[in-house]
């Protein structure tokens, strides 16, 4: 009998914790809604006052522009800005790596494309098969391709994408040590004015 009325009391406190439980979620649910109600009402006045305070200015509420039929896309994902894309007779690629040398090398070919030698492209289009970059590539008369360290990555990259003629530079073969050449503006003129001999004048 005593086993009976045990059994019995554990049943009820089973129930009150079902109960109990279920209250508690309940609860947390109508929260998390108040809370997301305040955020959505906070956004909301946020945003109409903004819109008062430009009529009250005078202003236009400004708008987020939409596309329609005059909006151009670009080609190719090349901007009518896009310098780089643009054919020349000289070309000239650097292979930008991470060190010292890297940074020089892309330092010097754009001392170079500033001066009028030639013109700077991009060896990443080359090494991706960009279509721009590919036919540029293609139509110029002169590739200069100016290397960091003995790795040679602009060099390969040229290579793979089909192209085996073209000047070449590389900066190890100057005295420039991968890791223990600092970049100073004497190391850039030293390599730009190496990389003019290599270009036709």
């Amino acid at each position: 009998m005593e086993s009976w009325h045990h059994l019995t009391r554990l049943r009820h406190c089973w129930h009150s914790l079902c109960e109990l439980h279920g209250s508690l979620v309940a609860r947390s649910t109508i929260m998390a809604s108040k809370v997301n109600r305040r955020r959505f009402l906070a956004t909301a006045a946020t945003g109409a006052a903004v819109g008062v305070a430009a009529s009250a200015s005078g202003a236009e509420t400004p708008s987020i522009p939409l596309p329609d039929a005059n909006t151009k896309s670009s080609v190719d994902g090349a901007g009518p800005g896009a310098e780089c894309c643009r054919p020349a007779t000289k070309l000239i690629f650097a292979c930008s790596g991470a060190a010292d040398v890297g940074k020089i090398a892309d330092l010097s070919a754009r001392k170079l494309s500033e001066s009028g030698v030639g013109k700077m492209s991009c060896l990443a289009g080359i090494g991706g098969r960009v279509k721009p970059l590919m036919e540029a590539a293609e139509a110029s008369e002169t590739i200069l391709a100016i290397d960091g360290c003995p790795l040679q990555c602009a060099r390969n990259t040229l290579e793979q994408a089909g192209f085996k003629k073209f000047e070449h530079l590389c900066l190890a073969d100057i005295g420039m040590v991968k890791g223990q050449t600092p970049v100073t503006d004497e190391a850039v003129a030293k390599v730009a004015s190496q990389g003019k001999t290599k270009l036709p004048q």
